[in-house]
Parts: structure tokens; C-alpha cells; sequence
């Protein structure tokens, strides 16, 4: 019977190959898709009107100060952090920093108020795989040959 590079046993061991010759396709496409759809949401609240006047607000009502820069300050991580992610440049430090800021979402935010926070642990558990993980095969962070 054939197996995975986990070395786990195939039911339908043909595939095996199928898995093998993919598996750095999807950890890239895994990657890219977190990243840019994060890169939306940073987007959204820093370039559409009224985005980051509700995001101040969220920090205010939270009690966090300052509010104004810190809003700026996540909202740019989504943003251009999102970007980087999705180019596989800066993976691991980037991908760190939004695992923290996505326990405080869940944490202060989500879990508080009563709201589905099953998307945020999601994105905490994403970003948290690509922390430790790194770019990948298809990444700038291996292109340069440095990385985290």
C-alpha cells in the first residue's frame, strides 16, 4: 500500500504520486489565498471611506490607546501584511505578528461581544501554521534564500 510523505497509508494508494507532486502547489495556494483575502479586509478599512472611523471606534470602545494609530497599525498589518504573505516575503515574521493580533481579536473582541468568532480561529489557526511553516518552496523567501 502506498503512502504519503506523512507516512500515513493510502486507501486509494494511486494517488499517493498525485499528493506528493501537489503538495507544494497547495501549501502555495494555501498561502496565497490567506493572504490576499486577508490583504481585503486591511484593505477595506484603510482605502474605503468610513473604514478606519469604525475601526477607531472599535479601539475606543475597547479601551485602547491609543486608538487611532493602533487601528492604523492593524489595519495596515491586514493590508500590506496580507500582501507579503501572499508573496511569501517576510512569512514567518509577518505570519507571527498576525497570530497575535488574531488571539487578541478572538480574545478582546470576538468572544466578549457575543459575535461568531469561528472565521477569526480560522485565520489565527492559518496564520499560525504559516508562522511556523515559512513561506515555502514557491515563496521570495526562498527566491532570496533568507529566511526567519
Amino acid at each position: 500500500m502506498a503512502t504519503t510523505n506523512t507516512g500515513s497509508r493510502l486507501i486509494l494508494p494511486g494517488l499517493g504520486r498525485l499528493y506528493v507532486a501537489l503538495h507544494d502547489l497547495a501549501y502555495a495556494a494555501f498561502r496565497v489565498a490567506s493572504g490576499t483575502m486577508l490583504a481585503t479586509f486591511g484593505y477595506s478599512k484603510l482605502f474605503v471611506a468610513g473604514g478606519m472611523a469604525r475601526d477607531i471606534a472599535l479601539f475606543k470602545s475597547l479601551h485602547l490607546w491609543p486608538a487611532a494609530p493602533l487601528a492604523y497599525l492593524t489595519s495596515g498589518l491586514e493590508f500590506f501584511g496580507g500582501l507579503l504573505i501572499a508573496l511569501g516575503l517576510l512569512t514567518r515574521p509577518i505570519a507571527a505578528m498576525l497570530t497575535v493580533q488574531f488571539v487578541v481579536i478572538v480574545v478582546m473582541v470576538m468572544i466578549p461581544r457575543g459575535a461568531n468568532y469561528q472565521l477569526s480561529v480560522v485565520w489565527l489557526g492559518a496564520f499560525f501554521y504559516l508562522a511556523i511553516r515559512g513561506g515555502g518552496r514557491w515563496s521570495l523567501d526562498r527566491i532570496f534564500g533568507k529566511e526567519f
